[in-house]
């Protein structure tokens, strides 16, 4: 175990003397990559002020051809933080090391070798680097830092100070990094989350609809079999193989009467129990109307068409989404006028309209995205459409289309 922990400290040395590799960064919005460059540009402008125009003492000639050089490597130094800070901080340490040898002026200015526009840059290249990589890799980048520091520094207090400076800076990036990293966690975890919540309100959606249409179901199979059992006394003279057909038609029929009373207990309620209850039909959506008009709420209703001969399964799904939408709508945009049209032709259309709220609601809740997930859910079982958002006058519109025929072949 400690031979191993060695290694990957041997390693992490290697990686930053000799990696080559480029920075991969976190996506970023767009405001904050304009205030990253304006900040490196920033660095990179105070690099050269400090060299050219800063005090008298502490800058070089404008003839001092070896200082501009050094102030270039030290301005694309602060440039090439934002690819590889790496590269950037091993430039500087190249810098740092022979800028003292062929400039002498500076320690005797202020007591330190080099310019002050290469401390600024060596500073940002640090503060970068900390920001991108492990405690490891830092704790190597102190050492040789400070190995160069030492190259041209005698004094213990100078050494003392420059060591202090170093190991503060990469301490706030690493505080940084750490707090990126702590907060991309955050997100993903909370990203997961929401799958898993929308994951399991999808699954109950789901477990709803079934049971809601289980007794859709259980009238047809039901119809069936007494079709199929009376059919030998409805239509006399049959010969023996047709009785023998619809006998066995029948007793298919029963046993998936018995498989969908087994399939309701497995789908029972957050209770454990069944619910055997009649479900609604579409024309019941003028009863919701009614009882929302009874409570206050402007609402109005249209039917156009004959809505009688919807199938129940279509009939129920598009009771329900008229039920969650208007519920919705007085939710999340209380004191609205609410207006609901269902249209009965080829498909069965239903328009679910409400204006502006007149006062402020509640805001948008997890509810409510579950809601119109379950509006999804279940014109997507029926093979239909659904278009909800804002409307072009405001307020907010829910328009369903569902097939009458066509989902009988539906797995």
């Amino acid at each position: 175990m400690r031979g191993a922990v060695v290694r990957q400290f041997l390693a992490a040395g290697v990686f930053t003397l000799f990696s080559a590799s480029r920075l991969v960064r976190t996506p970023a919005s767009a405001g904050w990559r304009r205030l990253r460059i304006v900040l490196v540009l920033g660095v990179a402008s105070w690099v050269v002020f400090l060299n050219v125009v800063g005090p008298a003492e502490l800058r070089f000639t404008y003839s001092s051809i070896p200082a501009w050089w050094f102030t270039g490597l030290a301005v694309a130094a602060v440039l090439l933080t934002q690819v590889h800070p790496l590269w950037a901080w091993r430039m500087l340490a190249v810098v740092m090391v022979f800028e003292p040898v062929v400039l002498h002026d500076f320690r005797s200015a202020w007591g330190w070798p080099w310019t002050p526009g290469t401390v600024l840059a060596a500073a940002a290249a640090l503060l970068t680097t900390a920001q991108a990589y492990r405690q490891t890799v830092l704790v190597w980048v102190f050492f040789f830092s400070m190995v160069v520091v030492w190259a041209h520094m005698w004094d213990y207090r100078d050494i003392f100070l420059v060591g202090a400076i170093v190991g503060g800076v990469l301490v706030v990036g690493n505080a940084m990094r750490l707090r990126r990293v702590a907060e991309a966690d955050r997100n993903e975890q909370s990203r997961r989350r929401e799958v898993e919540e929308v994951r399991a309100a999808t699954l109950q959606e789901r477990a709803v609809i079934a049971r809601e249409l289980h007794d859709v179901v259980a009238h047809h199979m039901s119809v069936l079999a007494l079709r199929a059992g009376s059919a030998r006394y409805r239509f006399p003279g049959l010969s023996a193989e047709l009785e023998g057909e619809f006998a066995e038609m029948q007793e298919t029929a029963r046993e998936g009467l018995t498989e969908m009373r087994r399939l309701l207990g497995v789908l029972r309620n957050e209770n454990g129990e069944a619910e055997t209850a009649p479900q609604p039909r579409v024309e019941q959506i003028a009863e919701l109307v009614d009882r929302l008009r009874s409570a206050g709420v402007a609402v109005t209703v249209r039917f156009d068409g004959d809505v009688s001969g919807v199938p129940g399964g279509v009939a129920l799904s598009a009771y329900r989404i008229a039920q969650e939408a208007l519920s919705n709508a007085v939710r999340h945009a209380p004191g609205s006028i609410v207006d609901v049209r269902v249209t009965a032709g080829a498909d069965l259309r239903v328009v679910v309209r409400n204006s502006a709220a007149a006062e402020p609601g509640p805001p948008t809740d997890d509810r409510a995205k579950h809601g119109l997930l379950g509006m999804r859910e279940r014109v997507a079982t029926l093979r239909g459409t659904i278009v909800a958002g804002p409307g072009e006058r405001g307020g907010f519109v829910v328009a369903v289309t569902l097939p009458l025929t066509g989902n009988e072949d539906q797995p």
